[in-house]
């Protein structure tokens, strides 16, 4: 479904608490909405059940009335109906908030509920397993090669936007695609773009932003998940000064494979840094028993009038 429509709200509670919105094709209403999961600077993210088959969804929802924060999540639902990927969260259904209700007008989306947590979650004690990094890089890596298939940048690679899954296709899932554009797209003025500390030296300089750059962010992320320290610490000037004039510091001691992959991965010229495919060929090697071909295909790039229109994406409430 890619079209917005208008969603019909039923039952009582506060604010969206224990209603049901409907979306095209279930007009007596489809998705229960319950808690709230986290709140963000452009959207509230609920947790919810699609009563079509009682599976869990997570309810995004334009945290107000604001046309950009109502755009993020129309775009949002247009790039997540366009792509398909073990790897990626899986987009569900989107509708709009009807008239005569407390968040009345405002655009949601639906997609899948990721039961792991986030990265961010999982390494705040500290570094994780080698072994469990391997495997979240050869599968975030390979729905990255999805994505860029598709000519689209992610722009937030961040542990927060990198989900665990306990499903066997894939151990993590891309989330948040709230500021997703197409390869080479000019950033907009006075427009949050990324997350400082994982932003590639491109992006932290302002220029235009292709797919490597989504390649240096989780080339950083891998190291913190590595390490458990952030690679470039401090507030967040000195961090973006410091991202424009060095590449992040790969300790030895994780040994050759993990030094190679990272730094082929966080190059400060862009167009020295591995693609999507040719890092996840080399994060397959570090996967314990898996001198194998990846699980999946990266699909080939759209073109022509066939090409899926691009546009922000996500799931995690918007940073």
């Amino acid at each position: 479904m890619n079209a917005m429509a208008p969603a019909r709200v039923e039952a009582g509670g506060t604010g969206l608490g224990a209603r049901v919105l409907s979306v095209p094709g279930s007009p007596e209403g489809r998705f229960l909405v319950h808690e709230p999961l986290g709140i963000g600077a452009t959207a509230t993210v609920f947790r919810g059940t699609d009563l079509a088959d009682g599976r869990p969804v997570a309810i995004k929802v334009a945290q107000g009335p604001d046309a950009e924060h109502a755009e993020r999540i129309h775009s949002e639902a247009r790039v997540l109906a366009s792509l398909e990927h073990p790897a990626v969260v899986r987009f569900v259904g989107a509708g709009i908030v009807p008239q005569g209700e407390q968040w009345a007008g405002r655009p949601f989306l639906v997609e899948e509920f990721a039961y792991g947590g986030s990265l961010a979650e999982r390494i705040r004690g500290g570094a994780a397993d080698p072994d469990e990094v391997a495997a979240w890089a050869a599968d975030a890596l390979s729905g990255l090669g999805h994505v860029h298939s598709r000519g689209l940048v992610h722009r937030d690679i961040k542990p927060a936007n990198i989900l665990l899954s306990a499903l066997r296709r894939s151990v993590v899932r891309l989330a948040d695609f709230g500021i997703a554009a197409p390869a080479g797209t000019a950033p907009e003025p006075g427009v949050s773009s990324g997350t400082v500390h994982y932003m590639s030296p491109e992006q932290a300089a302002g220029q235009l932003l292709g797919t490597p750059s989504d390649i240096y962010a989780l080339g950083l992320v891998l190291l913190e998940c590595l390490t458990g320290v952030k690679a470039f610490p401090g507030v967040p000037v000195e961090s973006l000064v410091a991202r424009t004039l060095r590449g992040p510091d790969i300790p030895a001691g994780l040994g050759s494979p993990w030094v190679s992959l990272l730094t082929g991965m966080t190059a400060m010229d862009p167009a020295a840094r591995a693609t999507a495919p040719e890092a996840g060929e080399m994060a397959m090697q570090l996967v314990p028993g898996a001198s194998r071909p990846p699980r999946w295909p990266v699909a080939a790039p759209l073109t022509g009038a066939g090409a899926a229109e691009p546009a922000p994406a996500g799931l995690r409430p918007a940073s």
